[in-house]
């Protein structure tokens, strides 16, 4: 996983991650002018952390705020070629870890809201609060049939070109990410949260 350096105002430590757990790539993390509290900003599926571009301004007068790409998103690479929220909650940790934060305060929507879940179930003590957007504690058979009806073949011209507007390695990353999309509609242990397994947040 590369981790990449972005422009932000002087307050904000932005860093962009992926496959930090891969022992052979190279790894790069810039922190600028870091400030208060950690706050965690994680963007839902197909998107990239500069989805949360509108809000930073207010958000870094308070807090020292790390805005990721996850794995295989925006500029984020992804090894493997696989994606669950599990992994992703890994990756994160990773990154926290590159920059010295111990616990955290995070914000996720749609699949970072299920990452959160992740972080917060793998290592609560980390995980201080959080608020989940559109998140789910597991895949109902109503998204279900929304990822069986975004099947990889079924891609248009536009949608590459709206995917080219987010994703910066390429079409073939943009194509990984419809086929993961439509992949979850099988995956039923990544995001399968019980109430027991829920409490020990």
């Amino acid at each position: 996983m590369n981790v990449f350096r972005r422009l932000r105002p002087a307050s904000l430590a932005l860093a962009f991650a992926v496959a930090l757990l891969v022992p052979t790539a190279r790894t790069e993390v810039a922190e600028i002018n870091g400030e208060g509290e950690p706050l965690l900003l994680l963007h839902g599926f197909g998107g990239s952390g500069r989805g949360f571009n509108r809000f930073l301004e207010d958000y870094t007068a308070t807090y020292r705020v790390i805005v990721p790409d996850l794995r295989g998103h925006g500029h984020s690479t992804n090894p493997s070629g696989e994606l669950t929220h599990r992994q992703a909650a890994k990756d994160v940790y990773a990154l926290l870890d590159k920059l010295g934060i111990r616990s955290v305060r995070g914000i996720g929507t749609s699949t970072g809201g299920m990452t959160l879940l992740h972080m917060a179930t793998q290592q609560p003590e980390r995980v201080e609060a959080m608020v989940l957007v559109g998140a789910t504690i597991y895949f109902p058979e109503q998204a279900r049939e929304i990822m069986r009806s975004r099947a990889p073949e079924s891609m248009t011209a536009e949608d590459y070109e709206r995917g080219r507007r987010t994703h910066k390695n390429g079409d073939e990353q943009i194509l990984a990410l419809r086929r993961q999309f439509y992949n979850f509609k099988d995956s039923y242990d990544d995001m399968n949260f019980t109430p027991p397994y829920l409490a020990t947040i």
